[in-house]
């Protein structure tokens, strides 16, 4: 259902995207035709101050983590932010200054992303047509690790299957992000009146390849990823380890497309005095070489980086599970928790990685579903426009159904993601009475083990609600305020 949210958007975009062909502003720039002062300057200082930062900030250290699924690395927290750092700045630079070298290196980075795709689209298939499958039931936990009795807690998505359907909307809708950057570097493109196309046809492949992967895991893999195809890991276990290392230049590929869109993004808002110091870093500007463009994102991005580094590595806790992480109970005990998913994740990383880990999940969830929230606020406005005309577009037959389509369900998935903030840290609440009659039945290990599993769910849960009144807080009140300026 998502996949067909996201080839409705594709299809909008040729009557969205005609407003205006010459400008690097991409999404921000539909919204600033179709959508009132105060919508564009709030999807603006987002776009400007949280996407394209965070962006550069869990983008690297998921391409660190798959190198570390692979190769098997334990690492401290500070070497893998070295590492990533070092990628961020890399593609900022090299790409941002040349549009020609991020042009090689996309050609370099598809070339060798394009086999891990088929791989997943054929392995499955061919083992299971051989006769292997995966195995049934959940990982069994390490015959070192005492077998831990869990409660049956739910969150709101695991109530009732109707809403998990809906809850996994805006996971899948997250495979489709960065589709958009194209769209950012028009200026330099040979016929920017191509944008919308080459925006659909690459959600369409994107989508295809979706469907045919996600059926070939099922059908071979205990975990939905490649890692979890159980015959390789007992036959050919490099096998797993080389599309590991493939996979990070699929990463490598989404932070290089990043690199060329936002440089030139941060000019053009420049240009039009978005940003602060504009009117004195205008008239440095060299056309087709973007330099203020590549600072101004460089520094930007590297203070994010920073920041948000130390808080996912010592303010915050393993909430996804990555692996041990030691917490202190109430009653002031200590107890290092064991995860399940540390069988099946990324077992080679130390504490403060893992935290540091789940920081990113946590940042790039919403930094991706607000950002689909800015298209469709601009696919509204294009709606409007339908009736009112006051921005002259290119009408596509198939805009109106299918941005009704898109709105729909993509709409429906954002929504609830909003809804189950608020009920998660209920429900999640209500989990500590049930666990004190685990001391009644059990033993103190499995009391404590339980306590921690729900400090992180805790945890977790009221930290998706902070981050997102935070996000919206510093694109929303700066927004309010050039408002009133922008009026003056």
């Amino acid at each position: 259902m998502s996949i067909i949210g996201g080839v409705a958007m594709g299809l909008t975009l040729s009557e969205v995207s005609s407003c205006n062909t010459k400008n690097n502003q991409g999404i921000i720039g539909w919204v600033k035709w179709f959508n009132s002062t105060f919508m564009y300057k709030t999807c603006k200082n987002f776009m400007a101050y949280v996407h394209l930062p965070t962006m550069f900030f869990f983008m690297p250290y998921y391409a660190m983590m798959t190198l570390q699924e692979a190769f098997g690395w334990q690492t401290e927290w500070w070497v893998s932010a070295l590492i990533s750092l070092f990628i961020m700045m890399w593609f900022i630079v090299v790409s941002g200054l040349s549009s020609k070298w991020g042009n090689i290196q996309n050609w370099v980075i598809t070339s060798v992303k394009f086999f891990p795709l088929v791989f997943a689209v054929l392995a499955g298939i061919i083992l299971y047509s051989m006769g292997h499958k995966p195995i049934d039931g959940p990982v069994p936990w390490p015959s070192e690790e005492p077998d831990h009795w869990q409660l049956d807690h739910r969150l709101f998505s695991q109530l009732y299957p109707a809403l998990g359907l809906v809850g996994s909307i805006p996971a899948i809708v997250f495979s489709f992000d960065g589709f958009y950057a194209s769209a950012g570097i028009q200026s330099e493109m040979e016929k920017p009146e191509k944008t919308s196309s080459a925006m659909t046809i690459g959600l369409l492949v994107v989508s295809t390849l979706d469907i045919l992967i996600s059926i070939s895991l099922l059908l071979a893999s205990t975990n939905g990823k490649i890692n979890g195809i159980k015959w390789f890991d007992d036959h050919a276990h490099w096998v797993i380890m080389l599309m590991e290392i493939m996979i990070s230049f699929g990463i490598f590929g989404i932070i290089n497309g990043v690199g060329l869109y936002a440089p030139r993004f941060y000019e053009d808002l420049i240009k039009n005095d978005d940003l602060p110091f504009a009117a004195t870093l205008k008239n440095k500007m060299v056309p087709n070489y973007p330099v203020i463009g590549v600072s101004y994102c460089a520094i930007l991005s590297l203070c994010v980086f920073v920041i948000l580094t130390l808080i996912g590595s010592f303010a915050y806790i393993d909430v996804s599970r990555y692996g041990d992480t030691i917490l202190t109970t109430f009653d002031g005990s200590v107890w290092k928790g064991y995860d399940i998913k540390a069988t099946t994740s990324n077992p080679n990383t130390l504490g403060n990685l893992n935290n540091l880990y789940s920081f990113c999940d946590l940042i790039g969830n919403w930094s991706s579903i607000l950002t689909f929230a800015c298209i469709l606020i601009a696919i509204i406005g294009c709606l409007i426009n339908r009736k009112t005309n006051k921005v002259q577009v290119k009408k596509s037959k198939t805009f109106v159904p299918a941005a009704w389509v898109c709105l729909t369900i993509v709409g429906i998935g954002l929504l609830f993601v909003f809804v189950s903030v608020i009920a998660n840290i209920i429900i999640v609440s209500g989990w500590h009475d049930d666990i004190g009659q685990v001391l009644d039945q059990h033993t103190k290990d499995e009391y404590l083990y339980e306590e921690s599993a729900w400090i992180k769910d805790l945890v977790g849960a009221i930290m998706t609600l902070v981050v997102l009144i935070f996000f919206i807080s510093i694109c929303a009140i700066p927004g309010y305020f050039e408002t009133k300026k922008h009026k003056k």
